[in-house]
């Protein structure tokens, strides 16, 4: 079993190397990000665990170890509860943080001789880096400390067995940079300096909370990166060394309102983003060449919380032309996976990967969604031809769609399983989805999820995108629902053999349309955890403006006729 102690708690289980089930406690409990520390473990944690055991059909006696990653320090680990797990919990071990990351990236990789790479906020302490069972492999690294040195970057080798370190940045207290008042930081003392604590500090400047740095990356094309572009905010320096300076962007950003605000219109929030999502860019190229000279690669994993960054991502692929290979849970709930993946590999050294996917929640069957969904509404049944065709014909009439299928997806991208989805042709589509259906922000734009082998009809797009990690442009005005304002959108390709029902969905859609491609947007509403069971769907169906429902084949319309 791997946990995951962070702001973003996670659990997850490994079976002989290859995942069997992993859910993220906000799913669960309904709070997002919601987090646990090691050293005191709430109640909710024994709900992630006990769903996660359920499933296997186990019990804690059968596990072979309990693996545990944290961001913050380590300490032992502690669950406050009672009954099935007090007394009888397997042997614990620690992984470090960057570590977990990396297990996690290299997983759904091709698994052949490579580069992995991890940037985010913060990772493991180095001081606690003697508490730690499973390490990484130094022997030879680089590694740029600097006060109370926590991970921010990781550079790894890949030799097609196992990973080695070369190049680390472990850093403290970002010089200048503020404090932000009331945040639970990682570092009390305030931001750190690193790549992803400059996208919390932007997220809580631009829009009140650090947590809602994919806000800023959807403001920035909003703004002009130039405004700011005399400031050295971000650089890679010599030796592979950091150089994040805070105080020029601080003096020009003086105010004395830091509450949530609708950007949309204020120019100064939207330049404010588009520097530090360009300057964000520079670094990252500047960041992968240099460890590409240290470890020439072909294939390059990478995770963190910072490679949510589809523009980004984006930017280093057609500027250096790598191959990056992006899993849907790279932020630190993927960590529960990477560390019991860590232990596996430390008890046994092998590996066995496996094809991308992050459908890792749990099935509701016929009985738990007709038990959820009751009596006194509109319902009906219907086989799945049916129900496929009947659902396309609802979207290409412009109706939104409730759509709750299969195994829940584990990260933060709804991937046609837990999604809402509409018609991607209709230019008031986006308003109308902000508005009455998300509740959220008139800026922030929709993903396109396309038939892989239609992708190149209608975005510049070489090669598969299936975790919705990418941000290209749009080569068509056939779409304006998904259309950011520069013309990009966060692709989801769609195979087959990745999602079968959704996949057969577009078809239907297409097969009335003449166009592969749907709107996706996650199941929930602005500032709520993607939805987990049926009555997590039918509450948010019943509190949004949303025409209809499919639970399995059960489709739930309003009291009105829905043809």
């Amino acid at each position: 079993m791997g946990i995951a102690c962070s702001h973003n708690s996670a659990v997850a289980l490994v079976r002989d190397g290859r995942v069997v089930v992993a859910v993220q406690t906000e799913r669960l409990v309904r709070i997002k990000r919601h987090p646990f520390r090691m050293s005191r473990m709430p109640v909710e944690a024994a709900r992630a665990i006990a769903y996660c055991l359920r499933y296997a059909g186990i019990d804690l006696p059968d596990l072979a170890k309990i693996a545990v990653c944290t961001p913050w320090a380590v300490s032992e680990p502690r669950f406050d509860v009672g009954g099935a797990l007090a007394g009888r919990l397997p042997p614990f071990v620690t992984v470090a943080h960057h570590l977990a990351h990396a297990e996690y990236a290299l997983h759904y990789s091709p698994m052949e001789p490579g580069l992995v790479v991890v940037c985010d906020g913060s990772g493991t302490f180095e001081r606690d880096r003697s508490l730690l069972d499973i390490r990484d492999r130094t022997e030879g690294a680089t590694i740029h400390r600097r006060g109370a040195a926590k991970e921010s970057i990781s550079g790894y080798a890949f030799d097609g067995a196992n990973l080695r370190l070369v190049h680390r940045i472990a850093y403290g207290r970002a010089p200048g940079g503020p404090h932000l008042a009331g945040v639970e930081d990682e570092d009390r003392a305030g931001l750190l300096e690193s790549m992803g604590h400059l996208w919390r500090w932007a997220a809580h400047y631009c829009h009140g909370s650090v947590h809602e740095a994919g806000k800023v990356m959807g403001l920035s094309p909003f703004g002009d990166p130039q405004v700011h572009s005399d400031l050295r905010t971000l650089r890679l320096g010599r030796a592979g060394r950091m150089l994040l300076d805070f105080r020029g962007l601080l003096d020009r950003c003086r105010t004395p309102n830091l509450e949530s605000r609708d950007v949309t219109g204020e120019r100064h929030y939207a330049d404010v983003a588009a520097h530090v999502q360009a300057v964000t860019d520079d670094f990252l190229t500047d960041l992968f060449r240099f460890l590409l000279d240290r470890v020439p690669a072909r294939h390059v994993s990478y995770a963190g919380g910072v490679a949510l960054n589809g523009i980004a991502n984006e930017t280093v692929r057609r500027r250096l032309g790598v191959d990056l290979h992006l899993a849907g849970s790279c932020e630190d709930n993927g960590t529960a996976i990477g560390a019991a993946l860590a232990a596996h590999h430390a008890e046994t050294g092998v590996r066995v990967p496996e094809p991308p996917t992050d459908y890792h929640g749990r099935e509701y069957g016929p009985a738990e969604i007709a038990a959820a969904v009751g009596s006194g509404r509109r319902t009906m049944r219907l086989a799945d031809a049916e129900l496929l065709d009947y659902t396309a014909g609802m979207l290409a009439a412009g109706r939104v769609v409730g759509w709750f299928q299969g195994r829940g997806e584990f990260g933060p991208r709804a991937l046609g399983n837990r999604s809402i989805l509409a018609d991607a042709r209709d230019a008031g589509m986006q308003d109308r989805l902000n508005h009455r259906v998300k509740h959220r922000e008139a800026f922030r734009p929709y993903a396109p999820a396309v038939l892989e082998e239609h992708a190149g009809k209608y975005f510049d797009l070489a090669g598969p995108s299936p975790m919705m990690l990418r941000v290209v442009p749009v080569t068509t005005d056939a779409l304006p629902a998904v259309t950011h304002v520069d013309g990009s959108a966060r692709v989801q390709t769609v195979a087959r053999s990745q999602n079968p029902r959704f996949y057969d969905l577009i078809a239907a859609f297409q097969a009335r349309t003449g166009v592969p491609v749907l709107l996706n947007t996650s199941f929930n509403r602005a500032g709520e955890p993607i939805v987990e069971t049926p009555h997590d769907a039918l509450d948010t169906f019943d509190r949004t403006e949303m025409d209809l429902l499919v639970l399995g084949n059960t489709v739930v319309t309003r009291n009105r006729d829905a043809t």
